[in-house]
């Protein structure tokens, strides 16, 4: 994991590592589905970690460590902030999506979730109404400096490819997924996930500790 993108400067706290997030947590037929991504995977651990079936998801809006008052985020202020979320929610209908197939990213193995409805583009509005309720919150949300790009991962980068062998293994696990891995899985979105997620730079991964579910739609109002 490059010095870039980890959340933890050098000589700050450990809990510099742990930072509030929304995820969409996958079924049994997702898990089953990158199960057989790992497979395709296990070659080449020597450049990439594959993610465990616990630590799975599809990532709707990340929050940074302090709040506005430069508070220290816990769960009790993700549980202050499940409230409004829920009246954001409220308005977002279930939909379904399909994901996969997997490619070679710059960092990661990873698969794009595909919106049946395409006009509407639901994972991004679902992104945009969890962006406002964690403002509403008082949560600090990182810059969106790029568009939205909902995506699974199936397995994280170790190294940076610097050397041509690395490169020769980067080209052969991207021409492997190409052949081996060019299934879908589709799959209905019902509910999203407060958790405050740990970052793992050592171990290639990233964790997380579940806080509350949230429904869609209009349900999110009644739990």
């Amino acid at each position: 994991m490059s010095a870039g993108r980890r959340w933890r400067a050098e000589g700050a706290p450990t809990e510099d590592s742990v930072r509030p997030h929304v995820l969409w947590l996958p079924p049994a037929e997702v898990i089953d589905y990158f199960r057989q991504v790992r497979e395709v995977l296990a070659p080449y651990e020597d450049i990439v970690a594959p993610i465990a079936d616990d630590d799975l998801h599809w990532t709707i809006q990340g929050a940074l460590s302090h709040d506005y008052a430069d508070e220290r985020v816990g769960p009790r202020h993700l549980k202050d902030a499940a409230a409004g979320l829920r009246t954001e929610l409220a308005e977002q209908e279930p939909f379904t999506v399909d994901i996969g197939p997997v490619a070679l990213s710059r960092s990661a193995v990873l698969a794009r979730v595909w919106p049946h409805d395409v006009a509407s583009d639901p994972p991004l509005k679902l992104n945009s109404r969890v962006r406002t309720g964690l403002s509403d919150a008082g949560l600090v949300l990182p810059q969106a400096t790029e568009t939205y790009f909902p995506h699974m991962s199936a397995a994280y980068g170790k190294t940076d490819t610097l050397y041509v062998s690395q490169m020769n293994r980067a080209d052969s696990l991207a021409s492997t997924l190409l052949r081996q891995a060019r299934h879908q899985v589709s799959v209905r979105v019902e509910s999203v996930w407060l958790v405050m997620e740990t970052q793992h730079p050592d171990r290639h991964t990233y964790t997380f500790e579940r806080i509350q579910e949230l429904p869609l739609g209009d349900s999110a109002n009644h739990s």
